[in-house]
């Protein structure tokens, strides 16, 4: 099916998790033909749209249920507007930060955005995202944060696209945004498993 890459996201090492969206609307996690991530050497860049063919892997833990396995593929083509061919193929969320992901999200002392079982679980872990209100870089380069009220903390993410951090996302931007995988650290008692907000890019 043709599909249209919009992200690619750094994981651990070398690691790139491919992001896309099929013709029908489908969001897509694409794994290499080991149902594995790719690499920095993935073919797919961001705008591409390629012909693919895959299947959808089985068992899988909301909300992490876009993952496909790429058996073969080939380019077709480029998007002239990525946006806007984004747009005619996916809603995205608008408004506040509350917006996303069924409206389940929690916010750590840091102000990191997260979902976590006892707060409900979204039946998706990808989305799109107009926001209402400029995202700033922190000062530590790796998270953008929502502007909130006078004296309230504000609520963001991760930064883990490819290109360099910008200092501020207009309002209006697109945005893609997605929910990192299962995790709790090991020396902590008592906290339960959390999938933590990322912004993997903008259009």
């Amino acid at each position: 099916m043709k599909t249209l890459i919009v992200s690619r996201t750094k994981m651990s090492g070398s690691g790139r998790c491919i992001g896309g969206i099929a013709q029908d609307g489908t969001s897509l996690r694409l794994l290499n033909p080991n149902g594995q991530n790719w690499d920095t050497s993935a073919p797919f860049q961001i705008g591409d749209i390629w012909d693919l063919n895959y299947t959808a892997m089985t068992g899988l833990t909301p909300p992490h249920v876009e993952d496909v396995v790429c058996a073969s593929g080939t380019k077709a083509a480029s998007a002239s507007d990525v946006r806007d061919t984004i747009l005619e193929l996916a809603p995205a969320w608008t408004g506040g930060i509350s917006q996303l992901f069924d409206g389940v999200l929690g916010f750590t002392a840091k102000g990191n955005g997260f979902v976590s079982h006892s707060r409900g679980v979204p039946s998706q872990s990808t989305g799109f995202w107009i926001s209402d209100k400029e995202l700033r870089l922190r000062a530590d380069a790796k998270h953008y944060d929502y502007p909130q009220g006078f004296l309230s903390q504000a609520k963001g993410m991760s930064y883990v696209g490819e290109s360099d951090a910008i200092q501020t996302i207009p309002s209006g931007t697109l945005i893609r945004v997605s929910l990192a995988r299962w995790w709790k650290p090991d020396d902590v008692d008592g906290l339960e498993e959390r999938c933590y907000l990322q912004l993997s890019g903008w259009y």
